[in-house]
């Protein structure tokens, strides 16, 4: 399992990072828009009852909006589903702390569920979109983000944890391990805003939001782990070998990119 997805994270780590670099603003949100299309595939199977017809629906239906805003190209239109984006996981922080098992998969909540995915997907979808457009290393920086945060609560969890962090969805995390993945955001922050000479305010700023979108991307993956709880499944498909579905691997960064996203626009005016 792990030689798997070590030889899976060194194919597909630079091709992001290509698609990233060397795309233009279109062409990458276009890119992005038909990855999202295989997510919303993806998350028909973990909503509910597993069936073609949602799966169907959500792949197509997610696809085509992102097809729909991306050949219309209205900014505000994106600037609105990043609001959306922020109000939906400021709502799933609430109260994804009174979430309790029942023991069995019992789809509870079909269409709620089936119908969040267009307030995960399409704001993060907007999300890569603007930073794009701003400057490619902020896709970059967002994704280092959420990839610091996560390997961050992973040691500092193994080495330190002691108190669980959200038992009924994800028994391995710990309050340690959190604090552990916004450390390592601390100093990814910190060194990013010297090393591109935002000044002390700038920097000041940046660990701020980057702290903040930690804590949602954190949010993120418990929310997708509520999912599969709720339709009894492991992972979100099989499309990464040793990692799982894409859902597995994005969890995190589609929760934290619009968060981020939003707070550097209102930093840039």
């Amino acid at each position: 399992m792990l030689k798997q997805r070590i030889i899976t994270a060194l194919i597909l780590v630079p091709l992001a990072i290509a698609l990233i670099l060397y795309s233009g603003d279109r062409s990458f949100s276009l890119a992005v828009a038909l990855l999202f299309g295989i997510a919303g595939w993806e998350w028909g199977g973990i909503s509910g009852r597993p069936g073609s017809v949602q799966r169907i629906f959500l792949a197509l239906s997610i696809t085509l909006v992102c097809l729909a805003l991306w050949w219309f190209n209205q900014r505000d239109w994106l600037d609105d589903l990043l609001a959306a984006g922020v109000l939906f996981w400021t709502l799933v922080i609430v109260l994804l702390p009174g979430y309790r098992q029942t023991g069995m998969p019992t789809h509870r909540w079909r269409w709620l569920l089936l119908l969040a995915a267009f307030f995960v997907l399409l704001p993060a979808w907007a999300g890569y979109t603007l930073l794009h457009a701003i400057h490619p290393g902020w896709v970059i920086y967002v994704m280092m983000l959420c990839v610091t945060a996560d390997t961050g609560a992973y040691f500092a969890g193994k080495r330190f944890g002691r108190r669980k962090l959200a038992p009924e969805l994800s028994p391995g995390k710990t309050r340690e391990g959190l604090l552990g993945g916004l450390a390592g955001v601390l100093l990814l922050a910190t060194g990013t805003g010297l090393a591109v000479d935002m000044g002390i305010m700038g920097t000041v700023y940046l660990v701020l939001l980057s702290l903040v979108a930690a804590l949602v991307s954190v949010t993120g993956d418990l929310f997708i782990s509520l999912l599969k709880r709720e339709s009894g499944v492991k992972d979100t498909g099989h499309l990464l070998p040793g990692h799982g579905g894409l859902l597995d691997r994005i969890d995190s960064h589609v929760a934290a990119t619009p968060v981020f996203t939003l707070g550097l626009l209102w930093w840039l005016g």
